[in-house]
């Protein structure tokens, strides 16, 4: 989409917003839909160049509101919307607007060519329309565009090959918009008419919502694509309810090729109708590791977005049917929803998995997201040994156009100038995953790679989060030769690693003998005095002090934050949300230990652990499982330890000197 089009969409809408008596987003893009369609009929059935051309003096004319040219230029754009009726049996509405109205947005549409077969500017002006209107509703039903193609590439969408596309929480119709988007795109290519173009959408793009507000925003939008408004692509009800999909005319178990969804997703949104809860496995299952699967004969309440992972999957005709949806990062990598990815890969091959860039639903949620793209099995595995599968494309693409206010972002030139081209590299992610698929090499390698499915069949927790596995094999890009380093697990050099449980804090205020108390933020810092304190002979006391020596890393917000505790914490108390190590110095120096955590390739292996949608999270077993890479050289070691040892020793003097300096200031004015 250009630039200079997406400024002229946006000018529409605000014309319309401020200036007419439409002002509800999905019915201007119904009555910007007539007009747009009039255009594609000019230019396809009466083969003007341009369906709308005007001159500098006529758009003068217009904008000055010219009562004579307006009604000449109205009455003929209306005789055309009456020969598209009658040719194509579109509307049955006349356009809404009145003259005034309908010539000045004529006007913002001058010279653009809409029958152009590599845009679909139709497309493209709805889906503005539809971000505006989940801007104003605060943007729980829109998936950005970027995402909905990237989807279909990935499930390989393709209408003439007899491919459905089903959307099962439809929300404003992103992911049919971006079906109708790829049938112009490919379709259009075979010289079919647009008539048979819109049959052929009609016939494969169906959707379930269960908001009705939001249902009719969605049909309206496709429905203005569509040139029907009979013509309803998207059901309202709850597509969660099995009695109302089996009763569904379009949607059925065990039946579609192509699915691609975002379903709603929060773990404090739970399901607790039995009656529902009994129709999926899932909500028997628990598991906090492959060992600890277990299916019980009592119905628990889940989350939505657990069940909706059910249903889609239950939708797809086996053998056949790919599912692209979005997934909470939480799913795909924490321990919690093990069992979750368990009963996944018994029921489907694991295809892809994008990890989205944090700004993806921003600023609507800053919740964490991965794109999962899944086959449904001919035959449900009895065990996961029993698999065949092959490899797994992944990708950790870093801008998705917009930063986390919503705010377009745009490219750099090389003299650093801000270019018109949107900052994504989702692109990439389709050259990669094209190339992936034809058996080819990956060009993009920074973001994409594939792995080996017996990777994630080997993991005890069965992760297939793309982050975890973007650093598994790094030693292979190392230009040190791998006989000069050896890999070993952190465990190995270690006595233990843990964290407090949880529990209340009983503050109390100052005296002599309290424990002094810090919290995760703290632990970087060059302080020894405290505003909170913790009886010394509280309960919980021992879990949470730390001794001089141990190794202490961040594990919730603000995670893989590295540091060390020094002889001015000796005995402090620190909060839960920090984990101690407590190295073993006959294997290996902690100073070491120290420097590669802080490292760049420290902090990469971290990264791979960390789990949570909302919160990051990583746990000690991950961090005990990452892999340190130490020289075999024992100066090249030795010189590091000495630079940490005096760095810490430092660290000691520093935290002594602003002590002596904050006793003086309180001595003198206590004086």
């Amino acid at each position: 989409m250009s630039s200079i089009f997406e400024k002229n969409i946006n000018e529409i809408f605000d014309y319309t917003y401020s200036n007419t008596s439409i002002r509800v987003p999905s019915k201007v893009g119904v009555e910007v839909g007539k007009i747009l369609y009039t255009g594609l009929f000019r230019e396809e059935y009466e083969n003007r160049k341009t369906a709308f051309n005007f001159s500098n003096s006529e758009i003068d004319l217009i904008r000055n509101f010219n009562n004579e040219y307006i009604k000449k230029i109205s009455a003929d754009f209306k005789k055309s919307f009456t020969m598209m009726n009658k040719k194509l049996n579109l509307y049955s509405e006349k356009v809404k607007f009145d003259d005034k109205e309908l010539v000045y947005i004529l006007s913002f549409l001058n010279k653009i060519i809409f029958s152009n077969k590599d845009y679909d500017l139709f497309g493209d002006a709805l889906e503005i329309f539809r971000s505006k209107w989940s801007k104003q509703e605060g943007g729980q039903f829109f998936t950005n565009q970027t995402v909905t193609s990237l989807a279909l590439e990935l499930i390989q969408y393709d209408p003439l090959k007899g491919d459905d596309l089903v959307d099962i929480c439809a929300g404003t119709g992103g992911f049919l918009l971006s079906g109708f988007h790829k049938i112009w795109k490919d379709v259009n290519k075979k010289k079919i008419t647009l008539k048979q173009i819109t049959l052929l959408a009609k016939k494969s793009l169906k959707g379930i919502e269960i908001d009705k507000d939001v249902s009719e925003v969605g049909n309206n939008t496709l429905s203005a694509r569509l040139g029907s408004k009979e013509h309803k692509l998207i059901s309202c009800f709850n597509s969660l309810d099995n009695n109302l999909i089996i009763n569904s005319k379009n949607i059925k178990y065990n039946n579609h090729q192509c699915l691609a969804t975002n379903p709603p997703f929060g773990a404090k949104i739970q399901v607790r109708d039995i009656n529902m809860l009994k129709s999926f496995e899932l909500s028997r299952m628990k598991g906090k590791n492959i060992n600890s699967i277990s299916i019980s004969k009592k119905n628990s309440s889940k989350s939505p977005d657990i069940l909706f992972v059910e249903q889609n999957i239950k939708l797809l005709k086996p053998g056949e049917g790919r599912l692209a949806i979005v997934m909470p990062y939480q799913l795909v990598s924490g321990p919690e929803a093990t069992y979750l990815r368990y009963w996944i890969l018994k029921e489907c091959s694991l295809l892809a998995v994008i990890d989205l860039p944090g700004e993806t639903f921003q600023p609507h949620t800053g919740t964490k997201t991965s794109l999962v793209v899944l086959k449904r099995r001919k035959k449900v595995l009895s065990n996961l040994k029993s698999n065949n599968d092959k490899s797994v494309f992944m990708s950790t693409p870093r801008w998705i156009g917009h930063d986390r206010r919503g705010n377009s972002m745009f490219e750099r030139t090389t003299d650093g100038k801000i270019s018109n081209k949107i900052l994504t590299d989702f692109p990439d992610i389709e050259e990669d995953f094209k190339n992936f698929k034809n058996n080819k090499k990956i060009k993009n390698t920074k973001i994409s790679r594939e792995i080996n499915s017996i990777e994630i069949f080997k993991d005890e927790y069965l992760r297939f989060n793309a982050m975890f596995y973007r650093q598994k094999n790094q030693a292979n890009n190392f230009k040190t030769s791998k006989n000069k380093f050896q890999i070993v697990k952190l465990e190995i050099l270690i006595k233990k690693i843990f964290y407090p449980g949880r529990f209340k804090r009983n503050y109390v205020d100052y005296y002599k003998g309290a424990v002094p108390f810090l919290g995760g933020s703290n632990v970087t810092e060059l302080i020894t005095k405290t505003n909170k304190w913790i009886r010394e002979d509280d309960p919980n006391i021992d879990q949470l002090r730390v001794r001089e020596g141990w190794i202490l890393v961040t594990r919730s917000g603000s995670t893989g934050i590295v540091s060390s505790v020094p002889r001015a914490w000796d005995g402090f108390a620190i909060s839960e949300h920090v984990i101690r190590i407590i190295p073993d110095e006959k294997i290996l120096p902690k100073e070491y230990i120290i420097a590669f955590l802080k490292s760049k390739l420290g902090q990469l292996e971290l990264s791979k652990g960390i789990f949570g949608s909302v919160i990051e999270e990583i746990s000690p077993k991950s961090i005990s499982e990452i892999n340190l890479l130490i020289p075999k050289d024992k100066k090249i070691l030795n010189k590091i330890v000495k630079e940490i040892k005096e760095s810490e020793k430092s660290r000691n003097l520093s935290m002594q000197s602003n002590v002596n300096a904050m006793n003086e200031i309180e001595n003198f004015f206590s004086n």
